[in-house]
């Protein structure tokens, strides 16, 4: 099997490299373990920078990989790789995926996030069109504003009406997906994911960042100050480790040209994310203080995802709860604030 994952050396990249070689080279599945040849498995990494994780990793399990530097956006750099391997499953996990720079960076945002998508599509299509690939969008996608419950889970059929560059780029790479599987048959699939999160994150996004403040305050690396901003906001956290669960789930037991949430099914506010992890502090007196800088120009007051057609298609459930997310986190930072 060959296995194409573009931003590999990214956040979900790494943990769901590392699941693909536990399921398919060691078949670990709900606690079993059984070996099987390392030639039953082929990955290959695309990214715009090197990364010695997806060396190593693919080294120690003597698994038949590699990582190759590339700029999706340049269409004959990725027509040369998709015809050259011929994948039989791509994972498009590489993105501009921060809401804040994308305010900044509207065009590259766009740039990164459709342009290297239909470099894909076109490439799969021309070179390898049995090729099953899933793109991972997200909840941003969603006309949030328009919920008129906050308390309802937002489900696939919800209307799409993105409110900021990153979640526009997002929703047309979504229904680009979906019109080459009506147009020309590519076996498309489309992850909504919601927010996830989990050791090795970067510190843009909200539970990494106040992980790793709480990590270097302990470690006298910064004042007891936690800078944060909306912290009234209510989102649905998904462990990384669940979301790569997911995706597998989806490109093999998922439906073609369908989309479907990658989420927890639950909501939590950014304030009880905060209040746990200072929590987990011995460091006693941490102030909390509000950094305008990191106020959203347009941001939604409660958003979670109704999980029911990923679990009913593939049989996926969540294993991870918040609190161990968000505890493997803390102490990720903390190894690395030492």
């Amino acid at each position: 099997m060959r296995i194409l994952i573009t931003g590999m050396a990214g956040f979900a990249g790494k943990h769901l490299v590392n699941y693909l070689i536990n399921t398919y080279v060691f078949k670990k599945h709900d606690g079993g373990s059984t070996s099987c040849t390392s030639n039953c498995l082929e990955i290959l990494g695309a990214d715009i920078r090197q990364d010695d994780f997806c060396r190593d990793i693919c080294t120690g399990y003597n698994v038949k990989a590699g990582l190759k530097i590339i700029d999706l956006r340049k269409k004959a750099d990725v027509e040369k790789l998709v015809k050259g391997f011929k994948p039989d499953y791509i994972y498009h996990l590489a993105a501009q995926s921060s809401v804040s720079y994308s305010w900044k960076n509207p065009r590259q945002t766009l740039e990164m996030n459709v342009f290297a998508g239909i470099n894909l599509f076109e490439s799969v299509k021309q070179y390898c069109p049995g090729c099953r690939i899933l793109v991972a969008c997200t909840s941003e996608e969603y006309d949030i504003g328009n919920q008129l419950d906050a308390r309802e889970a937002i489900n696939e059929n919800f209307r799409i009406y993105p409110l900021n560059p990153y979640a526009i780029s997002k929703a047309a790479l979504d229904f680009f997906a979906s019109t080459y599987y009506k147009a020309d048959g590519l076996l498309a699939y489309v992850a909504r994911s919601f927010n996830h999160t989990g050791p090795g994150q970067s510190e843009r996004f909200v539970v990494s960042d106040f992980a790793k403040q709480v990590a270097e305050i302990e470690a006298g690396l910064k004042e007891p100050v936690i800078n944060v901003g909306n912290l009234n906001a209510c989102r649905d956290f998904l462990d990384v480790r669940d979301a790569v669960r997911a995706y597998k789930n989806i490109i093999e037991k998922g439906r073609p040209g369908q989309a479907y949430n990658v989420c927890s099914g639950k909501s939590i506010s950014i304030s009880e994310i905060l209040d746990f992890l200072v929590s987990l502090s011995s460091f006693k007196g941490i102030e909390i203080k509000v950094d305008k800088n990191k106020i959203r120009p347009v941001d939604s007051a409660s958003i979670h995802g109704d999980n029911s057609k990923i679990k009913i298609d593939t049989g996926w459930e969540p294993v991870y709860d918040i609190k161990t997310s968000l505890s493997d986190t803390l102490q990720w930072w903390r190894e690395r604030s030492k």
